[in-house]
Parts: C-alpha cells; structure tokens; sequence
C-alpha cells in the first residue's frame, strides 16, 4: 500500500488543478457601454434593466428585480411576504447565515427541519414534523447546486397554505424537472458573490411569476420607495439594498457564459464519479431523480468509526496529497452557533420576535440529527469549471489512497 504523503509519502497530485480567468472582454466591453451611458445609478435602469430582461429569458420567470446581495435578495423576499411579527419560518440547518439574516431581521423566527442524509437538503417529512400554527413560510436551500425534493415540499407547503422562497444561491443552472431552481416556489433568491457560479463581486436578484409579489421586491430593496410607479410609496421601513450599474453590467456578461459553465462543473463530477465507485466507507452525494444539479461543490460522507481519525484528519491527509479538502461545509449546523444558542441576535439579548411570539425557543444540539451526522461525517470538495478531467481522477485517485491509507 502506497504511504500516504500526510506519513512522509509522495503525494499523489502533482500537476495543478486547472485554472482560468472568470472575467475578460465581454465583461470589459459592459462595463464600457454603463460608463459611457453617463450614470451609474441603480434607478437609471440601463444595465440593470438588461441584465434583468436576460436574466428572466434565462431562468423562465416573469419577474426580475436585482440587488445587492443573494442575502439581501433573501430578506426583501421574506419581507415582500408581509408576515407579522413573531411568526416562524421553516429553512435549513446546513446553511449560511444569509439564509437566516432576513428571517431574524423581520422579527421572524427561523425554525429549521432535518435534511436527507445523502441529498442534504431538507425533506418534505421534516418540513411537516416542523409546521405549527404559527408557521408562515418555507424556505428550502439548494445546496451545493442540487434541487430539493420541490414536487414534495410545494404539495406540503399547499396543504398548510405556505409561500415558498427558494434559496437558489449556490444552484445556478440546477434543473429540477427541466425546469431552472427558483421556478418552483413563490420567488428564487441568486447571488453574484464572488465566489458563485455567477460573479459580480457582490450582488443578487429575485425571480417571481406574482406582479404583485415584484413590486414589494423593489420596495423592499430600495427603502420602500416607488420606483415602479405603482403607488405604493413608504408604507414600511424597508433597507437600501441597491446596487450600482457596474455590478449588472459584470453580471450581464456572466449570464452569458452559464451554460458552458455549468456543463462543464458536470463533466468534472461525471468523472470525479466514475472514480469514487467502490471506495469501502465512502459515499458520494445522491441526487434526486430528473434532476441536474450544477455543482457548487461536491461532498462525501465517510462512514462512522471506519478510519483512523476523524473527518478533520481525512481532510487533512487529502490536502498533503494535494487535493484541496475541508471537513463539513460548515462546521456543525446554523443553529449550533453561539448567538443561536445565546439568542443573543441583537445587543442586551433581547430577542423582539419571541417576545412577541409568547413563546419560547430554544435551538439545543439533536435539534436536527440527520444534519448534525452529515456535517460531522462530511468532506467538501471544491468543483470548478476549469478543473480537468484528469483533476477528476486524480481526485478520486487520491481519495482512495487516503480511505486505504486510514482505513
């Protein structure tokens, strides 16, 4: 058996992993075209107005409003939904805080039902176990780029009488049915964080099929104002969630590159696959059923008690081997960290939304055990568009060294 490079061994990848430039001159050539226009202000309606009409052709929705942040996107979609304060939202527990941020902010509570262990997203079953009377919306996280289960969570969510927001930032080009993620549900939150499918550096928009639902989006991310002319003019208190022109003219010229883009994240995992087969105690991801998701990253689990060491040391011993690799995707679920356990989410402690609820909630671990077990048991590999196939295998290569290795 091969010494594995973490014990003094060779390591098995040598050669980088691919790389490329995201940006070039179509992206040089949008800006050029917004800087030529005079104003750069969000309401001028130039670059953002494009970006939107493209974006609506390429995900298939009626409706789309853009702003500062995939977070910020997620919270305007949350308050478009008027919900009074102190009522809960269902979500995921393997998720960022930008998921959560707006649920906290509209004096919400966010509730969080359990994942599919192989899938990790949530599950129709827990989303139920997780309704009570007091819920008002559903906000499923397609995580890594893999659809949730969204036939399930819609027939759910239409029994109790609940919206549903999509969390679709990580899920550029995830088809569920055929159709693009952020289809399904009430409004499909994207962002163009950097680190994306799609980047402008920062920046997000909503999609939705509900004229009436679009129009609260721009009020919602503009201070309430009524840049659409609809007249309704600051009827609440509402952020500045504007981006600037420069933002949309970048993600103009990304939108054009999706397909290619995600079809080759892909081919990558096609391979990366086809070398995972049969590695005792490792198991790859699963994906539903007419399904194609577009590979954010790509996660493994290992099996409890089967390798020396743990999920830390696993990952440690793939990057001597030259494969970058971190344990979890985060370390342990939202909810299980500090101001989730404090409820210390605004200064004095002082939690408005339980208050107001007449309840109290607490989030203790066990909370979600299925997502605590694949978070301790979970291996993040990144995935990129300019990753080879031989990266793939030399991956999937280096991953059994290292289960032979510790195993």
């Amino acid at each position: 058996m091969e010494k594995l490079a973490l014990e003094g061994g060779m390591p098995l990848k040598r050669i980088p992993y691919g790389t490329g430039h995201r940006f070039g001159a179509q992206e040089l050539a949008e800006l050029k075209d917004a800087l030529d226009y005079g104003s750069l202000a969000y309401w001028c309606k130039h670059k953002v107005t494009q970006f939107c009409e493209k974006a609506k052709a390429t995900f298939g929705a009626k409706y789309c409003a853009g702003c500062s942040s995939g977070s910020a996107a997620i919270h305007a979609a949350i308050a478009s939904l008027e919900i009074p304060p102190g009522h809960e939202v269902i979500t995921s527990p393997i998720t960022d805080m930008g998921s959560i941020i707006g649920i906290i902010y509209e004096n919400l509570i966010p509730v969080f039902a359990d994942v599919e262990p192989h899938t990790y997203n949530i599950t129709a079953e827990s989303v139920e176990k997780a309704i009570t009377p007091r819920t008002r919306a559903i906000i499923p996280v397609h995580l890594a780029g893999a659809p949730c289960d969204m036939d399930s969570i819609l027939e759910v969510a239409g029994r109790h009488g609940l919206p549903v927001i999509e969390d679709c930032a990580q899920a550029y080009g995830a088809l569920y049915h055929g159709r693009h993620v952020g289809n399904f549900g009430a409004i499909g939150c994207f962002s163009l964080n950097d680190s994306k499918h799609l980047s402008a550096g920062e920046g997000g928009f909503a999609i939705t099929d509900d004229e009436r639902l679009y129009g609260l989006l721009h009020n919602n991310m503009d201070k309430f104002y009524d840049r659409l002319g609809q007249g309704n003019r600051l009827r609440r208190v509402a952020p500045n969630y504007r981006a600037s022109e420069l933002q949309y003219a970048v993600g103009l010229a990304q939108l054009g590159r999706l397909e290619a883009l995600v079809e080759a994240r892909r081919r990558y995992v096609a391979a990366l696959e086809e070398g995972l087969g049969g590695i005792p105690g490792v198991t790859p991801p699963s994906v539903l059923p007419d399904t194609k998701p577009s590979w954010w990253f790509y996660m493994i689990r290992l099996q409890p008690g089967r390798f020396r060491g743990d999920g830390p040391r696993f990952a440690e011993a793939l990057r001597a081997e030259g494969v970058p690799a971190m344990a979890g995707y985060i370390p342990r679920p939202i909810y299980r960290e500090a101001l989730f356990a404090d409820k210390s989410f605004f200064p004095g402690g002082i939690w408005p939304a339980e208050i107001l609820s007449g309840q109290s909630y607490s989030y203790p671990a066990g909370l979600c055990p299925v997502a605590e077990e694949v978070l301790a048991t979970a291996i993040r590999l990144p995935v990129s568009e300019f990753f080879t196939v031989q990266d793939a295998r030399d991956t999937a290569a280096a991953i059994r060294k290292v289960a032979q290795g510790l195993g």
